[in-house]
């Protein structure tokens, strides 16, 4: 049979899992850390917001960091923090389309809308809903579909 203990690895391959186990280690260190960190923080502006008593901290506090790593733990075990990272990295590279430079257009009429109704505002005077309506109609027929 073959056995395992006599195939030589070449000392790289070895030097990298343990590398990798180390860094591994390194970034859920980390990441636990930085929950601790969080949580502290949390802890202690609820405390000083609310006006709490020091036993009510005392009795609460591990609840809420047990909790906190609880939470944590699910979350190193389902990858929630990589599927953030791939959804990020999928809206950030991602091409603009006509659609998003149509929306950006209209969010920038709507704008221009109450721009013009808070300087008749300022002006007293009232708003003038033809000059508005013309913006409205420019935009519209730009983006009109195509009549067949």
């Amino acid at each position: 049979m073959f056995n395992n203990k006599k195939v030589r690895k070449p000392r790289w391959v070895k030097t990298a899992r343990f590398v990798g186990r180390q860094m591994s280690r390194l970034k859920m260190g980390q990441s636990y850390y930085q929950i601790a960190m969080s949580t502290i923080s949390a802890v202690s502006l609820i405390f000083i917001a609310f006006e709490l008593t020091i036993w009510i901290l005392i009795i609460a506090f591990p609840l809420i960091f047990l909790g906190a790593f609880l939470v944590g733990y699910f979350m190193d075990i389902y990858n929630i923090n990589s599927m953030e990272i791939f959804k990020t990295n999928e809206i950030t590279h991602r091409f603009l389309t006509t659609s998003d430079e149509k929306n950006q257009e209209f969010q920038l009429l709507q704008l221009e809308i109450m721009l013009e109704a808070f300087k008749a505002m300022n002006e007293n005077r009232k708003i003038e809903p033809k000059v508005l309506l013309k913006k409205f109609e420019a935009y519209y027929k730009k983006w009109k579909a195509p009549e067949e």
